[in-house]
């Protein structure tokens, strides 16, 4: 008999042990929440025993989960236009050259990605205008009443331009397709003159190089403000700038608008 205890209590021991066991499994099964899908992501939610919860994310398409993940739900850093400039309007008006006419822009943007087909650009920055002439021996003066075309009296002219600043915003909607391969935006900018001057080149009668400048803005436009298109096609990104305002200042040159086109950096 006592032999026989002796036997049956390690028997019951293991017994209970394997119990324990299944019940231990059981409970922590029982902890494992039903999962849910958000956003083609399944959720699963698992409760500890401590009381807190693990979370396990299983994304259904790694493209959608990493366009969706916080990181990529905006972007922003600094681009740079390359371009020229030229203006349409007066036929009177001097005829302006591509080559030197040069419009830089150095832009901060911050773009919000609120979906994969449409994004929303807003920057803001620094832009130059240079108008560089085709006859190069026409000058632009500040005369009492407003700009001036002058021809210079050395008859030598190399290089005649004039040039103005203007700080910058812009605020560009922008859709997309869905691979990210072509991308259109067109929206509003408005810009406030930093300065601008006239600038002549000449060489005199032992050829030397002489530059003269006309300094304190060649009559710009205190303000200027117009619209914005940006096309990407794969890695190639061109904008087309056109302001609705004039160019210089009401009855101080001629009726001239202003337009833009490059490529951003």
């Amino acid at each position: 008999m006592k032999t026989t205890t002796l036997i049956l209590i390690p028997l019951l021991f293991l017994t209970s042990l394997g119990f324990a066991q299944e019940a231990d499994s059981a409970k922590q099964e029982s902890l494992k929440t039903t999962n849910f899908t958000l956003l083609n992501t399944d959720v699963i939610v698992y409760k500890n025993a401590d009381g807190t919860n693990t979370w396990e994310f299983i994304s259904k398409d790694d493209e959608y989960k990493e366009y969706y993940s916080k990181s990529n739900k905006s972007s922003n850093g600094l681009t740079f236009d390359i371009g020229i400039n030229t203006w349409i309007g007066d036929d009177s008006a001097p005829a302006i050259k591509p080559w030197g006419s040069w419009n830089p822009a150095i832009n901060y943007h911050y773009t919000y990605k609120p979906s994969k087909n449409f994004n929303l650009k807003s920057t803001i920055g620094v832009s130059w205008y240079n108008f560089k002439f085709e006859e190069r021996n026409l000058q632009a003066l500040r005369g009492d009443e407003g700009l001036v075309f002058v021809e210079h009296p050395s008859g030598a002219g190399t290089k005649s331009k004039i040039s103005a600043s203007y700080a910058n915003l812009t605020l560009i909607p922008t859709v997309k397709t869905t691979n990210g391969n072509f991308s259109f935006g067109v929206g509003p900018y408005a810009g406030y003159r930093l300065g601008g001057r006239g600038k002549f080149v000449y060489r005199d009668p032992q050829g030397n190089r002489i530059k003269e400048f006309q300094m304190g803005n060649m009559f710009a436009s205190n303000f200027r403000y117009g619209l914005r298109a940006e096309i990407c096609v794969a890695d190639v990104t061109l904008y087309f700038n056109y302001d609705l305002n004039e160019t210089f200042q009401e009855n101080k040159g001629p009726k001239l608008n202003a337009l833009s086109f490059g490529f951003i950096l």
